[in-house]
């Protein structure tokens, strides 16, 4: 930019015309003089491999992916594992809520999505893990595993930090549940729920679909002898 407007300045002031390829030449030389103050690392894809190269650009670190293998497993005979997940267009932005119930035979007994309006993520992930927890009361499910990405809402719920917009709701599926297990689990094998959380993020606010059985648009459902990777 510095370049630039000296550049400017001599066409306007001293009636010095700009020579274009001369005005290229400093900024690739000065870019690639400041090369050595970049710390930051690169993805090490094409795209970034070109920039560094038109400017001469070296010493830059990359990053590579590590691929890891993640499980889903179903729940015992005696429970009920019910995947939950929130999603937020913009966070804040349009949400909505997701859950699917699965039982031990791999069966879905049933899910729903649901709109929230406007609200975050962290928002969207507690309302999700309630609204969950409220098909499972309703069901007279007893003993529910809940499955879900966001490891600061697992937090917050094991310890008894609950939000207090939802405080008096979580009590009463408390005292309704015989036994609750918290789970954390990546998206890779939480993929159903996330689809279903996408879907409410159309739905209006305090809108709720809720599915007897395993809902049709749902291509795949996760499946313990299924492999399935994510990339960090």
């Amino acid at each position: 930019m510095v370049e630039l407007w000296m550049t400017r300045n001599l066409n306007m002031y001293d009636n010095i015309k700009p020579n274009s390829a001369s005005l290229k030449q400093k900024i690739l030389s000065f870019t690639k003089e400041c090369g050595i103050r970049v710390n930051g690392t690169m993805k090490n894809s094409m795209y970034d491999l070109n920039i560094i190269v038109s400017f001469g650009i070296k010493g830059i670190k990359s990053r590579s992916s590590t691929v890891k293998e993640v499980f889903f497993k179903l729940p015992q005979e005696d429970q009920t594992l019910i995947c939950c997940d929130g999603a937020a267009k913009g966070n804040p932005g349009a949400a909505g809520i997701g859950f699917i119930g699965r039982k031990s035979d791999g069966s879905c007994l049933g899910a729903g999505s649901g709109g929230l309006g406007i609200a975050t993520n962290y928002v969207a992930e507690v309302m999700a893990l309630v609204a969950a927890g409220e098909w499972a009361v309703s069901k007279h499910l007893l003993n529910v595993i809940f499955s879900l990405d966001s490891k600061a809402v697992i937090m917050a719920f094991a310890s008894g930090k609950i939000p207090g917009i939802v405080r008096n709701m979580w009590r009463r599926i408390l005292s309704s549940l015989n036994t609750i297990v918290f789970r954390h689990s990546y998206r890779e094998v939480n993929f159903s729920a996330d689809d279903l959380a996408k879907k409410g993020t159309s739905l209006s606010r305090g809108e709720v679909i809720l599915y007897d059985g395993r809902p049709t648009f749902l291509g795949i459902i996760e499946q313990e002898d299924s492999h399935y990777f994510r990339f960090i």
